[in-house]
């Protein structure tokens, strides 16, 4: 039975082309069996990478003498006789330690790729579970919303048309005179710049009332609804306007909705 020591020697001699047809070595590397291909074959894939990644370069004169030395006088002299076959076997220790560590870093760098890849996919499935966690609690609070104001039995449906600078967009607001709250569904609402939102205004009495602030999606859709306007003692109209995040007192920038 091979020892592991020697089936690593032989594997690199193979990997590298060095054991020709008939060479004893070659027999016996045959003997090991599949654990004897399995090595040869990652061996022959990590110095093919090694080779790749570390460009050409011929070695320095002084390495043949230092693989020589290494091997220590006794067996130098042993196999002086032999010159060809020591010189692969130098070789061979000369490379298997490059050719290992070639083999470990080929393996890390697939360990992590594939983990970068799991990584990611784990992302993804976590960013499109918020998006339906979202979804979803957008859906409630519209149903909830509705089940309060658009549902009562005194509420005034309102439609607001577009003006420019939004001459497309459209909504409907839901006004109950007894919970004193407006429910706006609009659509059609252009992304706003930073630092910008939309703000709903109740008419009473020919002024305009704050009556907060929202923000459309990325589909130009928004359900909004407003604070309770205890002071309105009767809406008359409603518009929309661009004004700064946080709202204004009074409307500054320019009607986007309006209707009556």
């Amino acid at each position: 039975m091979i020892d592991r020591e020697r089936l690593e020697e032989l594997a690199a001699l193979e990997a590298l082309g060095l054991l020709p047809a008939g060479d004893p070595d070659k027999a016996a590397l045959a003997q090991a069996g599949p654990e004897g291909e399995k090595l040869t074959g990652e061996l022959a894939l990590a110095a093919s990478a090694l080779a790749v990644s570390a460009g050409s370069a011929p070695p320095p004169p002084e390495l043949r003498e230092k693989v020589l030395a290494a091997l220590g006088p006794a067996r130098v002299q042993a196999r002086r006789a032999s010159t060809p076959a020591v010189l692969r076997l130098a070789l061979a220790a000369a490379v298997l330690a490059l050719v290992v560590a070639g083999l470990d870093d080929w393996k890390l760098r697939s360990q992590r790729d594939e983990l970068f890849g799991r990584t990611a996919d784990l992302s993804s499935r976590l960013s499109s579970a918020q998006e339906r966690l979202a979804a979803a609690q957008v859906e409630k609070a519209r149903q909830e919303l509705y089940r309060r104001v658009v549902e009562s039995e005194d509420v005034k449906i309102l439609l607001l048309g577009g003006r420019a600078p939004q001459p497309s967009a459209r909504a409907r607001v839901f006004w109950s005179e007894k919970a004193r709250r407006a429910i706006v569904v609009a659509g059609n609402l252009a992304p706003l710049s930073p630092g910008k939102q939309y703000e709903l205004w109740v008419f009473d009495k020919g002024k305009p009332v704050p009556a907060g602030v929202f923000d459309a999606d990325s589909s130009g859709r928004a359900v909004f609804e407003s604070p309770e306007m205890s002071g309105i003692a009767q809406a008359q109209n409603f518009a929309v306007t661009i004004e700064p995040a946080g709202g204004m007192p009074a409307p500054t920038g320019p009607i986007v909705l309006m209707g009556s």
